[in-house]
């Protein structure tokens, strides 16, 4: 009986965004690591200095680990997509091998193991994982239209919009006409996508002009410019991770504690979130006993 070997790793860098827990964050690159994996931290500017400090501490040892240049990140505002893009071009600078490109936030985890990760990716080599949905939608408030008709700027924990909603003003019209969509601000997309994003920007300065004055364009930026490129048929409709909204009001999800092992356990994604280490440490001691030990 002739024994195929096995498929080739696949190769995943790692866009990790963060601004506090730095143990936390280090464990995040140290659960995720392998020979064919590397990282790309980015710590908020606004964070305290030993935050940085620390996780270079923790992790610098680690080869294929590298720090972002720091952007200052408002929640709500273009900060987030910045030091996002930052990632995509350094990886592209650096001609990191990969295959798969992901972005995970510093309270992300992994609730699969590398193995299955790496095996999962590359029986869907070519498509890309990301949430959408046509904007405007009957789940987003005013469709999600209100976050580009008007011009918003987020800052110091303030939300500024212009002009004011009682003022009649014309719409500003997206770049180009493009068709605007929304959804996770997390994704898993593949070197051809990482590629194709860094080229139509580098062309095309209009598209970050406008929607560095949307509403929480982290939930806008890369959908609208994915699902509109000629890629837009290799994307996948899932994000990959498992979220629990405890209130669709806060617009932020639920802190996942031991109480919700059973379902991570018995979970199809890759990845869940949010965890916080000072709230429930033990939830990451059983992912790692109990979820991530199948190869």
């Amino acid at each position: 009986m002739t024994v195929q070997p096995a498929p080739p790793a696949v190769r995943i860098a790692y866009i990790i965004s963060a601004y506090k827990l730095p143990d936390q964050v280090s464990r995040l690159v140290r659960r995720l690591y392998t020979d064919s994996s590397s990282f790309f931290v980015h710590i908020d500017k606004k964070a305290d200095a030993s935050v940085l400090r620390e996780i270079r501490a923790n992790i610098g040892d680690l080869s294929n680990t590298h720090f972002l240049a720091q952007h200052t990140c408002y929640w709500g505002g273009f900060g987030h997509v910045a030091a996002t893009l930052e990632g995509i071009r350094t990886v592209l600078r650096l001609d990191i091998p990969f295959d798969y490109l992901v972005l995970l936030t510093g309270q992300d985890y992994p609730i699969k193991s590398t193995g299955y990760i790496s095996r999962f990716l590359g029986t869907h080599l070519g498509s890309s994982f990301l949430e959408y949905c046509r904007l405007p939608h009957r789940d987003w408030d005013d469709g999600g239209m209100d976050r580009v008709r008007f011009w918003h700027l987020r800052m110091f924990g303030r939300h500024f919009r212009f002009p004011p909603a009682r003022i009649r003003f014309p719409r500003r019209s997206s770049p180009s006409n493009v068709a605007v969509f929304g959804g996770s601000s997390y994704w898993c997309i593949t070197r051809e996508c990482a590629e194709y994003i860094a080229r139509f920007l580098s062309d095309h300065q209009d598209f970050v002009r406008f929607f560095k004055y949307t509403d929480v364009p982290d939930e806008l930026f890369f959908q609208t410019l994915i699902m509109n490129s000629p890629l837009h048929n290799r994307v996948v409709n899932d994000d990959l991770r498992h979220v629990h909204w405890s209130n669709w009001n806060d617009g932020r999800p639920a802190i996942l504690t031991e109480v919700d092992l059973p379902t991570l356990a018995s979970s199809s994604k890759l990845f869940a979130r949010k965890f916080d280490s000072t709230v429930d440490r033990r939830i990451l001691d059983l992912i790692d006993q109990q979820l991530l030990t199948t190869p």
